[in-house]
């Protein structure tokens, strides 16, 4: 039997982590990071409301505005809007949000996630249903029995322009809208229509905000530096609404069902 004397053992392993340690070096050269400092950054934060028109009723506003007094807006996505975004160093383990379908309704209708993030589609109805998505790179046509889930990853942002709009082929007045954004910086709002971002890098930036189930659109370009947190309420009414929200990348992906404009919007 060969016999490797110890100083042998020691001259081995420290080749070994070498290797390792310049192969580690080599793969993180390979992604390109953009370190931010924190001391440089800015938080941003404001309130969404609507304001109603007496003249131009807005039929959404009984299912999206809990105050009809204060006017906060739910289910409006707020983000930041810049190519630079992308690089802000900011990176999180992916995350799974909950889509119900139930009363034959998707609860929330409006969803924004990280690319790479999960969303699981649970079914509490006693019917069968189905959960769909022709959006680019993020396809998909799945039926959920009675009690059932499923799970999809979205591996193709689209940010504001081209979110995953959900159908079921089933129930055809049941709707959703996944937003899947390459940069930690939106929100959707909840019933108190309040929004934050923390620690947004110097920089220009476009803040923008969309309401998928009532079709209204808002932005405003800011020049953001270092220094005190910014308050930025939006105030939207029926001058903010279009025909349509969705950004179409190019003449060969053709508005699918769900971006046709419904009359009764």
């Amino acid at each position: 039997m060969r016999t490797i004397l110890p100083h042998r053992i020691a001259l081995f392993a420290a080749a070994a982590l070498s290797s390792v340690g310049t192969h580690a070096e080599q793969q993180d050269r390979s992604k390109p990071i953009t370190t931010v400092n924190v001391q440089q950054t800015v938080n941003i934060q404001g309130t969404v409301t609507y304001r109603a028109d007496p003249e131009r009723p807005w039929r959404y506003a009984r299912n999206y505005v809990k105050d009809r007094n204060q006017g906060q807006l739910a289910e409006a996505v707020v983000a930041l809007v810049d190519p630079s975004l992308t690089e802000s160093g900011r990176r999180q383990r992916p995350r799974m949000s909950v889509i119900d379908q139930k009363d034959f309704t998707f609860i929330p209708e409006t969803v924004a996630i990280r690319v790479g993030d999960q969303v699981k589609f649970k079914n509490s109805d006693q019917a069968v249903h189905n959960v769909n998505s022709f959006a680019l790179g993020n396809a998909f046509n799945v039926n959920i029995s009675a009690g059932s889930e499923h799970v999809e990853t979205f591996s193709s942002t689209g940010n504001l322009g081209r979110p995953a709009t959900i159908g079921c082929i089933y129930h055809s007045a049941m709707r959703a809208w996944i937003y899947v954004f390459d940069h930690p910086y939106y929100q959707v709002t909840e019933t108190d229509g309040h929004f934050l971002f923390d620690r947004v890098p110097p920089g220009s930036y476009t803040l923008e905000m969309v309401h998928p189930a009532g079709k209204l659109r808002w932005n405003k370009p800011l020049d953001i530096k270092a220094g005190d947190p910014l308050t930025i309420d939006i105030a939207v009414s029926p001058d903010n609404k279009v025909k349509s929200l969705r950004l179409h990348e190019s003449k060969s992906q053709p508005p699918t069902q769900h971006d046709r404009e419904n009359p009764r919007d």
